[in-house]
């Protein structure tokens, strides 16, 4: 099925976002609401494509929006209800949000797959009106043994993160990641959670 085919099927399509491989859009399919992210370009239709199948293999694990449909030149999700992280995020909550965050990393890290932007969440988190936590984005998604999210989201800590976080030994943190880095086992990933008091 081509996008031209499901607009048809789609009740309400509006666009609601563009990035630089692709546009997305929001409608009413079969009483969901979902959104469909569609190449700009046909040269960036393998890229969605291949943004469908992570969303597969990272929906086991509750992680991203749910797959819905993918087509020749699509994939459709069931639409978040959710603001971005840089609107929501602040002292009271950061510590329910950023925890979240740091489970659902860890979780990809095990499955093999890199995010590659762990390190800057404001624009491809949203959360819920339940500070539910939500990763979107999976365009630059890949399956590597060079797997960086919880690494890269310890960078985020570091920097702007930690004015959201009570005080805590940076140094540790630097610490505790580099052996992380090393070996990525759970007691690893523990001692970065205590250090960050998560």
């Amino acid at each position: 099925m081509r996008f031209e085919d499901l607009k048809k099927q789609l009740k309400d399509l509006q666009k609601i976002g563009e990035g630089w491989r692709g546009v997305v859009y929001k409608g009413i399919f079969n009483d969901k609401v979902i959104a469909v992210k569609v190449p700009k370009d046909p040269l960036h239709r393998n890229a969605i494509k291949k943004e469908g199948s992570i969303l597969k293999v990272v929906n086991r694990e509750g992680i991203g929006g749910r797959l819905v449909l993918e087509g020749d030149d699509f994939i459709a999700y069931e639409y978040i209800e959710g603001e971005p992280l840089k609107k929501i995020l602040n002292k009271e909550n950061a510590k329910t949000i950023f925890s979240q965050l740091l489970e659902q990393a860890r979780k990809l890290d095990i499955l093999g797959i890199s995010k590659d932007e762990m390190h800057r969440p404001h624009t491809n988190v949203l959360v819920d009106k339940n500070l539910n936590v939500y990763l979107i984005d999976f365009e630059r998604a890949k399956r590597t043994e060079n797997i960086q999210n919880v690494t890269q989201l310890v960078q985020y800590f570091l920097s702007e993160g930690s004015k959201y976080l009570p005080p805590f030994d940076k140094d540790k943190l630097i610490e505790a990641a580099k052996e992380y880095k090393k070996d990525r086992s759970e007691k690893n990933f523990e001692r970065i959670r205590k250090i960050l008091g998560l």
